[in-house]
């Protein structure tokens, strides 16, 4: 009997402590839902007793980044911290100078304008030769793209330089002419000297790689709302993102520069869905001579894409809500009511981020 009694003590016991351990673990993990949703928001409790409505959200957002997963269909743009500051100047100043073309008169810079939008107003761009045949790209986030041209014909920016270099219409160069003018050049050999680099067409070009994967523009309001910031869009801009997405937008247009990435038949629903005025030009065709490659273009970056017209290969299209109907056209065999137009353009106003700021520390340093 006696032991009987002294079973049952230890047993009570026993079921206390596992009561109290499973209530332990239940308010363990309670807190640690908690915690997340206070991760997930980008502040904690103290956060806000702290700082109230003075907190920054272009700062918080970064440092919630981590949550938007590597699977997503787009990711934000994040700072570049991989480059040299000597490096990215002496790219900056060859970018900039008219003497790396036949002319004198054409550099990087006046296709690509670091002043606006990293592109140009013209439909297409004039070079020492005159005008040219596609309209000038962004060099801004061109880091994030994989394929290069509108043809989509290299895949890195080391080959992508010597397209404008040696083409007879834009800067009609040689790399021998260009190193030729460096090396005698007392301010590039301070410059190279600087960066610790030997003046060279390899060192050249590794120079603007550098400057131009600094361009990056940070901190559109999308990228805020990808990292937890739910008020940074507005109800239009979700709903043309979920639009963009329903529609198959999302299947080319994706990744972190939203596009860049693919070679795509402009056109997929005929000549009249892209307008037959604007089929001379028969895209990778003319790189590869092969039937399939006719019409085939990059499918285009549509970061900045509210600040970066006119659009499409050809420069021929001057307003956003027109390019929206083109592809949707031309592209998905669809033709969009007004308000879906606005929804998406509204997405798309949301892409814009702000202007490099490897830029203003270059210029003020200049200064």
């Amino acid at each position: 009997m006696r032991n009987k009694k002294l079973f049952a003590f230890c047993a009570i016991v026993m079921l206390s402590a596992i009561g109290l351990l499973l209530f332990d673990g239940y308010r363990s993990v309670n807190h640690g839902e908690t915690a997340s949703q206070d991760e997930l928001h980008g502040h904690s409790h103290d956060d806000d007793h702290n700082h109230g409505s003075d907190k920054e959200p272009h700062h918080n957002a970064l440092s919630y980044a981590s949550l938007v997963t590597s699977d997503a269909p787009i990711q934000p743009i994040l700072p570049y911290e991989e480059g040299d500051e000597d490096v990215i100047r002496l790219g900056w100043v060859l970018f900039r100078d008219t003497n790396l073309s036949s002319n004198n008169k054409v550099s990087c810079q006046s296709c690509h304008d670091l002043n606006t939008n990293g592109a140009e107003p013209l439909s297409v761009s004039i070079g020492v030769n005159g005008v040219g045949k596609r309209n000038s790209l962004t060099v801004f986030n061109v880091a994030h793209n994989y394929r290069f041209f509108w043809d989509g014909r290299v895949n890195t920016l080391q080959d992508q330089i010597d397209g404008p270099v040696h083409d007879p219409v834009e800067m009609d160069s040689s790399w021998q002419k260009i190193v030729d003018y460096v090396t005698a050049s007392n301010q590039y050999l301070a410059l190279f000297a600087r960066a610790d680099l030997t003046p060279s067409e390899e060192t050249i070009k590794h120079a603007m790689v550098e400057f131009m994967k600094s361009l990056t523009t940070m901190n559109a309001p999308f990228d805020q709302y990808l990292m937890g910031d739910s008020d940074a869009i507005n109800e239009s801009a979700v709903r043309g993102w979920q639009t963009f997405q329903s529609l198959g937008c999302i299947a080319c247009h994706r990744g972190t520069n939203v596009g860049g990435g693919l070679v795509m038949q402009f056109g997929y629903f005929g000549v009249d869905s892209r307008g037959a005025e604007r089929s001379n030009d028969l895209g990778r065709f003319n790189v590869t001579s092969k039937q399939e490659d006719k019409h085939l273009f990059r499918v285009a970056s549509l970061r900045n894409v509210a600040i970066t017209s006119p659009y499409f290969h050809d420069g021929m299209t001057g307003s956003l809500d027109e390019a929206i109907k083109i592809m949707a056209r031309s592209q998905l065999g669809k033709e969009l009511e007004p308000d879906t137009v606005a929804d998406i353009k509204a997405f798309l106003e949301s892409l814009t981020g702000e202007r490099p700021t490897i830029l203003e520390e270059l210029q003020n340093e200049q200064n």
